[in-house]
C-alpha cells in the first residue's frame, strides 16, 4: 500500500513538472513573438523589454553563419551599380555575409562586369578567392598576378595597384580585417 502511495505521489509530481515546462515554453514562445513584434529600430533593442531582451542578447549563443548557394551562384547579390567610381569603372555588386560585432572583420561574396580599380594605398587587409571568371592584380612596381576559378590572392594593407576583370567578369569570396595589427 505504501509503494502504491508513492508511486501515486511520483507520477504526480512528474505531470506538474511535465506541466510546468510546457507552462514556461508556452510563455517563452508568446513573450518572444510579442517583444519580436515591438523592436527598437533605432536601437536593435526591444523597445518594451529592454533589461530582459539585454540579458537574454548577453547569454546568446553566437551561431555559424552560412555562405549559402544562393550568393554564391550569384542569383541573389542585388543590382549592378558603380564600384568606387571616384578610382575606377567597375560596375558590381555584392553581398555582405558577415560583419564582426566591432566591424573590423568582413566576409562576403562580390561579383563584377568586366573593368578596372586603382588602388593607392589599400585601407585594409583582404583575402580574394575566385569562384568564377578571373581578374588581373598588378602592383605599382609592374608584377601581374593573374587569379583564376579556385586560385586566391591576399591584399596587405598599403598594396598599391590596380585590379582589372577582363571580359567574362568575376565573382569572388572576399575577407577583409579593417582593424589594427596583430598582436596590438
Amino acid at each position: 500500500m505504501k509503494a502504491l502511495k508513492n508511486l501515486t505521489l511520483h507520477q504526480g509530481k512528474v505531470k506538474l513538472s511535465i506541466l510546468g515546462f510546457i507552462a514556461w515554453s508556452a510563455v517563452m514562445v508568446i513573450f518572444g513573438s510579442f517583444a519580436g513584434k515591438h523592436m527598437d529600430t533605432d536601437s536593435g533593442q526591444q523597445a518594451l523589454f529592454k533589461p530582459v531582451y539585454a540579458a537574454t542578447l548577453a547569454a546568446e549563443v553566437k551561431q555559424i553563419i552560412r555562405l549559402d548557394n544562393a550568393h554564391l551562384s550569384g542569383k541573389s547579390l542585388g543590382e549592378y551599380a558603380p564600384y568606387e567610381p571616384e578610382t575606377g569603372d567597375l560596375i558590381a555588386r555584392g553581398y555582405d555575409s558577415f560583419y564582426s560585432d566591432d566591424e573590423n572583420f568582413g566576409i562576403g561574396i562580390w561579383e563584377s562586369k568586366p573593368g578596372k580599380i586603382t588602388y593607392t594605398d589599400l585601407e585594409y587587409d583582404e583575402l580574394m578567392y575566385v569562384l568564377q571568371g578571373s581578374m588581373v592584380m598588378t602592383n605599382e612596381q609592374g608584377k601581374v598576378v593573374t587569379v583564376s576559378v579556385g586560385e586566391g590572392v591576399v591584399l596587405p594593407k598599403g598594396w598599391a595597384g590596380t585590379l582589372e576583370v577582363p571580359e567574362g567578369g568575376v565573382r569572388k569570396i572576399w575577407v577583409s580585417y579593417m582593424g589594427g595589427k596583430k598582436g596590438q
